[in-house]
């Protein structure tokens, strides 16, 4: 009986730790997008977006090294997957059931975010292309995808001056308690999402122990469940920060894990594994993976993302799924 109810119970306090932990980190997310003027958007798309894709960095450096950098690879592409199609898909539909929702628009963007987001997504897109068709996977490629992720997450930053100063006199305080401030929000926004990527952790542990109990196949359950953990962190912020109304942080942090994915931690991946991977043998995955991003583009550049755009992505995740579980095969 312990069997079912230590998991049990464990799978219910990390679903408590994931509200709790995700109410304090969009609140302070968003409190320190306010205060440093760097909008959600960007902040998500930068400081979200990295600091909860650090767990997946040091997996993929340790796999690296020990030779197993091709799970990592595996990894990444499925989690943009993920990114894209589960959690905008899910968090549009549940916003759109809010009452007095309309749909968004991407009027409501603001021209300079939408030119980051449409960045993550066409450099999610063309690095894969990339790497199946020109690019060899080797440890130059590797440290070059690691300064894609560098530059671009400097000009993003100082694309808009971080002066302290002047926002502190915005919000009615000096410069120096200005500074206090960003630490004190900086950190507590470290500790909410430290408290996700633990709670997440122990979901994704506790469900895969139950669901190994009632006798789901191993198979379906690494398919599915622990394919699905990889993105649970995002999921949990991203999902609450919509139904909060911060539509852009979401979006931020989505755009900007798949980002990060494809040039921080893939890169990592070929820069630290002793012997050149042979990335073609995803082209499965890399092809779910472009499909999704271009399907999310047009959605955006059309200017309504409702509950039926939701469904969309949803259904291609659907397919996905059934794709990676043998149950839908395409033809060669």
């Amino acid at each position: 009986m312990n069997e079912i109810i230590e998991p049990l119970v464990i799978m219910l306090s990390s679903l408590a730790g994931l509200l709790v932990s995700g109410y304090v980190a969009i609140k302070n997310i968003v409190k320190l997008s306010e205060i440093t003027g760097l909008g959600k958007s960007r902040i998500g798309f930068t400081f979200v977006a990295t600091a909860t894709s650090l767990p997946e960095l040091a997996v993929a450096v340790f796999a690296a090294i020990s030779g197993e950098g091709i799970v990592s690879v595996g990894n990444v592409l499925g989690s943009n997957i993920a990114n894209i199609c589960l959690i905008i898909g899910l968090g549009l539909i549940l916003y759109s059931l809010k009452p007095g929702m309309k749909k968004l628009t991407a009027v409501s963007f603001k021209p300079e975010e939408l030119d980051m987001l449409y960045l993550g997504i066409f450099t999610a897109s063309v690095i894969p292309i990339l790497l199946i068709s020109f690019l060899p996977a080797s440890q130059v490629v590797g440290a070059s995808l690691i300064a894609i992720y560098i530059y671009y997450t400097y000009k993003i930053i100082s694309q808009k001056e971080l002066r302290l100063e002047e926002s502190s006199e915005q919000v009615g305080m000096p410069g120096f308690k200005g500074r206090r401030t960003v630490i004190i929000y900086t950190v507590l926004s470290l500790i909410g999402i430290v408290g996700v990527l633990l709670s997440a952790d122990f979901l994704v542990n506790s469900t895969v122990k139950l669901s190994l109990f009632i006798g789901i196949p191993s198979s379906i359950i690494s398919a599915t469940i622990i394919a699905i953990g990889t993105s649970f962190p995002e999921l949990s912020l991203d999902i609450q920060a919509m139904l909060k109304d911060h539509v852009s942080l979401a979006f931020g942090d989505v755009i900007g894990s798949c980002f990060t994915n494809i040039t921080l931690i893939l890169g990592a991946t070929l820069f630290f594994s002793p012997v050149r991977l042979y990335i073609k043998v995803f082209s499965d995955l890399i092809t779910f993976s472009i499909l999704a991003n271009i399907i999310l583009w047009y959605l955006m550049h059309k200017g309504n993302l409702g509950s039926r755009e939701g469904f969309i992505l949803l259904t291609l995740y659907a397919v996905f799924l059934m794709s990676v579980m043998g149950v839908l095969v395409f033809p060669e």
